[in-house]
């Protein structure tokens, strides 16, 4: 285990161990972790940080110096664990009990107020480190993971593993003091589902937010019927990922005017994306694929008139805020997407920001396409999706409710001066310090466990790891 050796920031308030199942190396972590966590912690919140680093950006070091040096000039302190994948369940079930090692040992550092989980194998990390470390538990949901798994494909509905998954779902959410969605649909379903009831576990709607200061923006003309409609597809394929649907939307429009291109930007093996684009009608001239670093994005869709993201419709799709839209709308482009993703559906009516394709058929892509084309005329049509991005994506309001939440879960007010609250502890009510006492037990029973957890890990590591390791090599054989 590394960290970039940031030391511990005993004087900020509110203290948060923010776990998260993904690389802060890998798309996901660059998008959507490190601008947030950054964030907070320019608003003065301590945070240290655990991921899952894939072994392919782990070998990135140049990359991986980056992100820590970011982390560490901004007082975030990283520690970067080892994504498992292989066997599946073993690899998650040894990712699991190596971030509750660590956690315990990173929580005798530096005591969290608060245990930020996020994700589903996040969410089990922290539901089971809160209450041994005495830190107060966030689930921070991106999105409802067992339906998006049935929506995909790759769980049968009611199979073992979707209903195992809803029942640890259902646990997170029942047993957590505060719970982050990404969508007031989400929000709707996580209290229709009755999950929270009884209790007055906040309920915050947080969608996945955009760093638009790497969107600049500028002037766009409106779209001409004589020039090239330009249209790009940026994210994972497969799955509910639907490429192929993407692909017919855009050969549709080539038949159509005759003058389209499709830019794919996808981290996603390029053979995968390459049979779709050959299979889907449209001319090779008439495509382009590639896979571009993060900073690069802004640039590749100042380029382009339209953004698409099409989804199999699912219950899973409710809960959803995509990261993409809200690039495309700070980039001053329209998105054409599939009905019944997140709140998009309705901002995108309410705003005029965008074309809802209601199925998968010639008739659909055929309307859906009259009504881009004339949207793309409207010379505010740009200036209003800079503005939807800003309202819905911004990062700043997203930090701000994080923030709130973490405030109101110590028992301060947002509205603390500053000044003062940065040189005193966290003022806890008389409440929340017993049921602190009760949860966490005293500093030095945490420093035990967190040691003691620390030997078993590496007792353990090395034969758990060659074991995982050749199994891993004997399914790819």
């Amino acid at each position: 285990m590394t960290t970039n050796g940031h030391p511990g920031i005993c004087n900020a308030r509110p203290r948060v161990l923010y776990v998260v199942y993904w690389g802060a190396a890998e798309p996901l972590g660059q998008s959507l972790v490190l601008p947030a966590v950054t964030t907070l912690a320019a608003m003065g919140t301590a945070i240290t940080l655990i991921t899952f680093e894939k072994p392919t950006d782990l070998a990135r070091v140049s990359e991986i110096k980056r992100v820590s040096a970011n982390l560490t000039r901004h007082e975030v302190r990283w520690v970067p664990l080892r994504y498992h994948k292989r066997p599946k369940w073993p690899a998650k079930a040894l990712d699991v009990l190596r971030g509750i090692a660590v956690g315990i040992v990173e929580a005798a550092r530096r005591r969290p107020h608060i245990v930020h989980a996020r994700t589903l194998m996040g969410g089990v990390i922290g539901a089971i480190l809160a209450p041994l470390v005495g830190g107060r538990l966030v689930y921070h949901a991106e999105g409802f993971y067992p339906d998006e798994q049935v929506d995909s494909g790759v769980w049968a509905q009611g199979s073992f593993q979707h209903r195992l998954t809803m029942l640890v779902e259902r646990f997170l959410f029942s047993h957590a003091h505060g719970i982050i969605v990404l969508s007031e649909r989400g929000r709707s379903d996580v209290e229709r589902r009755q999950l929270v009831e009884g209790c007055v576990t906040p309920v915050i709607v947080v969608p996945s937010s955009v760093d638009l200061a790497l969107f600049p923006k500028f002037d766009r003309l409106p779209w001409q019927p004589e020039s090239l409609l330009c249209l790009v597809y940026a994210g994972s394929i497969g799955g509910r990922y639907r490429l192929e649907r993407v692909a017919e939307f855009a050969a549709t429009a080539h038949r159509r005017l005759g003058r389209v291109s499709l830019r794919v930007l996808t981290p996603a093996p390029q053979e995968r994306a390459l049979d779709i684009l050959r299979a889907s009608g449209l001319p090779r001239e008439a495509w382009s694929l590639d896979s571009v670093a993060h900073e690069k994005v802004p640039g590749e869709l100042s380029r382009q008139n339209a953004g698409l993201h099409f989804l199999t419709a699912g219950i899973g799709q409710h809960a959803g805020s995509p990261t993409k839209v809200g690039e495309y709308w700070a980039s001053g482009l329209p998105v054409v997407i599939t009905r019944g993703v997140g709140d998009t559906e309705e901002i995108i009516r309410r705003e005029r920001v965008g074309v809802i394709v209601p199925e998968f058929s010639r008739e659909a892509y055929d309307h859906a396409l009259s009504e881009l084309l004339t949207l793309l005329k409207d010379p505010y049509l740009a200036s209003r999706c800079r503005a939807a991005a800003e309202k819905h994506y911004g990062l700043e309001l997203a930090c701000e409710r994080l923030q709130a939440m973490y405030l109101s879960l110590v028992g301060q007010h947002p509205s603390d001066s500053d000044g003062e609250a940065r040189d005193a502890r966290p003022r806890w009510s008389e409440a929340s310090r017993e049921e602190r006492k009760k949860e966490g037990g005293s500093e030095w029973r945490v420093l035990v466990a967190g040691l003691l957890a620390h030997r078993l890990w590496e007792s353990i590591c090395g034969t758990a790891g060659r074991r995982l390791r050749r199994m891993s090599r004997a399914t790819d054989d």
